[in-house]
């Protein structure tokens, strides 16, 4: 029964794709025998550009499901930041995780684990042209975007490398044509958060122009920590530590806040009849209250509190809400380990420089060529507890520097005939630089060092990126397109791994790894090369809509993981792992309608993801399991619509159905304790999760038939817009709502981490003249108030209490925003 209700949920969801397709095929249909609608429109509509293809068309032509996000949808939703600007689409999840990996970005449930130093997103964003996979992009604050635009499904042939899940691409601001100053003042009242804009854009000559954007944010804090000054129940005068560290602290910031200052310089113009230039400098400064404040205990607990290695912390609680635990460490402790520059105080510090360099040259009629050069440095540097405690007993020291440029070549054809093309190359060459001084428990104390760390490390990968790309595109007739293209990627990493201290297990100085020449390091070498060919079938019946057939393909390279820590009997397979592919249709169709008031588009789609990089951690062995599951399969529609109403009155609304599950993988079970005593003939494992053999404890998780994490089945948005005349003014009002079903938080799928389906609800008001000289705007954000799961892993510690579900620590969704904004241009 439970089946067959299953199957006729299924069957009804693809039934609505199947209608809402029809409906487009429908109205363009009709629409293009009518002649594209009727004459004197009141207006023409806005047009969007999109680069999806590395080309400028127009959102209506470009055979691509894209959804594009305008400045006035980010501005009228305060959305500084990538996370925010991911809760404005359906399927589209950003969690800012700070530690090790630095965050996840899942497009249609697909993302990699944020957990891990080392992996690549399955998402990558392009800021102006200049790509990155690393995910600690989510933690840059974003400012003065002129669009998003989010490309759903595979991208590798337009995209330099890393995009089998989706690309998203940041297009800020160019200069003006005449001077303009332009500037927005906020100020949010529940985190006491205050941001400032400024901007200064116009002509330095005929052929040239500028524009200097920066921006100012100070947030006091949303959150409260909880941790307040305890004795130590760690502390072990036996091992002669020192008296200091019998006292713990608690927090000396009760109300954990962030603090940035970002600004980019933007030069365009001529150089020339036919060379055309553009060029940005990007760079954030940013100080935070380290990672451990980022993330929260969300249980299950023994009783109301949270427990590290079985002692329970009275001041924390075990539920997603405005509130976390992380108590500062003794300067005993903390004198002792690298990187103390506070004198205990959690503390994180973010640098970030983007370069992007764009020359264009106008070789001929109809044919140009493109290069466009890229530099992206980013660094965090922590200290702070992370086990969510007062007791910070997993506590360490963090600087991880990734390093990133890279060369495109493009040469793109428009010629006036029935075929074009494109062909390029790119390169990038990426290093990754990881450091860490990682403490447990108190009681370790080496008298001997005078230390509490259990190791030292020190990581480095560094990895070069060589692909080839085309596409050709024929005109089959005048309204039916056929084209084809396949990028070659061949990409080589290096890593190496060694402890600069250790004890116990982690003492590995004199160790001879398998595979190495250099005793006491770990070496690794990764080669792959793949072709991703794409082809697109394309039918405009008409100039204003669109109906397309592609089947595209995607890869991800492997590598290694920086995260886990060296052991003497860590082996390079227990550190590495393989390369991910994807490949699929999407049957699409987008057209305007009804005189360009009403712009429809929608797109059914399955694909199938290869060897999906996970990982997860087991809080027992404090380190990571690294492997690739065997495939998910996806099958979904999206439906997206904008309709003019009114002079006065927009509407808007999407919504999408992505099926995700996994074949083929057997991987980690969650944290779990059995009981003291337990005996494999009388061991019962906890939900999902079995044993790996007849005779051990030790327990496996068949994932077969279940979602990844972060992979709600439905989601979408509705909302409208009024723009209202006042005399020689203007009142907006808008209105937003967003749907998204239950999901996984964690990639062991843990049952705490489960997410149920949600509501949240956006609102702004403004009011100014018709010119936009000034205008101030009442903004609100998450007014339903959720703390929704964005993340959640393990918790180091939190595995100590027999027969139970290991205690889950999660990263969770800002509550509610309401900010008063004055925006001036003149």
């Amino acid at each position: 029964m439970l089946d067959r209700s299953i199957r006729s949920r299924r069957a009804a969801a693809y039934l609505l794709a199947a209608s809402a397709l029809a409906t487009s095929v429908s109205a363009v249909a009709q629409d293009s025998r009518s002649g594209g609608g009727a004459a004197g429109a009141e207006e023409p509509a806005t047009v969007i550009v999109v680069t999806a293809r590395g080309r400028e068309e127009t959102l209506n032509d470009v055979p691509v499901v894209v959804s594009v996000i305008g400045e006035a949808d980010i501005a009228r939703s305060n959305a500084t930041d990538l996370v925010k600007i991911a809760e404005l689409t359906p399927t589209v999840i950003v969690g800012a995780y700070k530690s090790n990996g630095g965050g996840t970005i899942a497009i249609r449930g697909i993302s990699s684990p944020a957990n891990q130093a080392g992996f690549e997103q399955a998402v990558s964003v392009a800021i102006d042209g200049v790509q990155t996979s690393d995910g600690r992009v989510a933690q840059l604050g974003f400012f003065d975007v002129s669009q998003v635009e989010i490309l759903k499904g595979p991208q590798a042939l337009f995209f330099g490398k890393n995009s089998p899940a989706g690309v998203i691409a940041i297009r800020t601001k160019d200069p003006t044509d005449s001077l303009e100053v332009s500037g927005r003042v906020g100020y949010e009242f529940v985190g006491d958060e205050v941001v400032a804009d400024a901007a200064v854009s116009g002509p330095l000559s005929d052929t040239f122009g500028a524009r200097i954007a920066v921006r100012y944010r100070n947030l006091d804090g949303w959150l409260r920590n909880t941790a307040q000054p305890i004795a130590n129940p760690f502390y072990s005068a036996a091992t002669g530590a020192p008296a200091g560290a019998a006292q713990l602290p608690g927090t000396s910031d009760p109300r954990p806040g962030d603090e940035e200052f970002l600004g980019r310089l933007t030069l365009k113009g001529e150089l020339g009849d036919r060379i055309t230039a553009r060029l940005k400098v990007f760079g954030a400064t940013g100080n935070d209250s380290g990672p451990g404040v980022a993330t929260q205990n969300i249980g299950p607990c023994t009783g109301p509190n949270p427990r590290v290695i079985g002692i329970a912390d009275p001041f924390a609680e075990c539920i997603a809400d405005n509130r976390t635990t992380n108590g500062d460490l003794p300067t005993a402790i903390s004198s002792t380990m690298a990187g103390d520059r506070e004198n205990g105080r959690a503390y994180g510090r973010l640098r970030a420089f983007v370069v992007s360099a764009e020359l264009g040259f106008d070789l001929a009629d109809g044919l140009t060529l493109v290069s466009t050069s890229g530099y992206n440095k980013v660094t965090y540097e922590f200290l702070s507890g992370l086990d969510q405690t007062t007791y910070s007993q997993l506590a360490f020291y963090n600087k991880q520097r990734n390093r990133t440029w890279s060369q495109e070549l493009r040469l793109v054809s428009d010629f006036d005939s029935p075929f074009n093309f494109m062909i390029g190359g790119f390169y990038q060459d990426n290093s990754l630089f990881d450091t860490n001084d990682v403490k447990v428990r108190d009681s370790f104390y080496q008298a001997s060092s005078g230390r509490f760390a259990l190791y030292e490390d020190l990581n480095v990968q560094d990895g070069t990126t060589l692909s080839f790309f085309g596409q050709a595109i024929f005109d089959i007739s005048p309204t039916v397109e056929l084209a084809g293209g396949a990028r070659y990627t061949r990409e080589r990493k290096d890593y190496s791994k060694r402890n600069l201290y250790g004890i116990f297990g982690f003492n590995t100085a004199t160790t001879m790894f398998p595979g190495s020449d250099e005793v006491g390091v770990l070496k690794g070498e990764f080669e792959d090369s793949n072709i991703s060919p794409e082809a697109t079938l394309t039918w405009r019946p008409h100039g204003d809509a669109t109906i397309f057939l592609a089947y595209k393909t995607g890869f991800k390279s492997g590598g290694f993981g920086l995260t886990n820590p060296l052991q003497t009997t860590t082996r390079i397979s227990d550190v590495d792992y393989e390369s991910e592919k994807a490949r699929g249709f999407e049957l699409g169709a987008k057209g305007s309608f009804l005189d360009r008031r009403l712009s429809l588009s929608a797109a059914v789609f399955a694909y199938e993801f290869k060897d999906l990089q996970v990982n997860t951690f087991d809080p027992a062995r404090i380190a990571f399991t690294i492997n690739n599951a065997g495939k998910v399969k996806q099958r979904g529609f999206e439906v997206e619509g904008d309709f003019k109403a009114s002079d006065v009155l927009r509407l808007h609304a999407a919504v999408a159905y992505t099926r995700n599950r996994f074949e083929d993988f057997i991987g980690q079970c969650y944290a779990f304790t059995f009981p003291t005593g337990t005996t494999r003939a009388t061991a019962v494992p906890p939900p999902n999760c079995s044993f790996v053999n007849a005779t051990a404890l030790t327990l496996q998780q068949d994932y077969g038939g279940r979602a990844p994490a972060r992979s709600p089945s439905w989601a979408g948005n509705a909302g409208f817009e009024f723009d209202i005349p006042v005399g020689e003014f203007r009142l907006g009002v808008t209105g937003d709502a967003f749907y998204s079903g239950s999901y996984f938080a964690s990639d062991t799928l843990a049952p705490p981490s489960l997410q149920e389906d949600f509501w949240r609800f956006n609102a702004s008001v403004s009011f100014g003249p018709d010119d936009d000289r000034w205008r101030a705007s009442l903004v609100g954000r998450n007014l339903s108030d959720e703390n929704f799961l964005l993340y959640a892993a393990d918790r180091t510690g939190g595995a100590s209490v027999p027969g139970q579900i290991g205690e889950q620590r999660a990263v969770v969704s800002r509550g509610r925003e309401v900010m008063l904004q004055l925006a001036f241009k003149f």
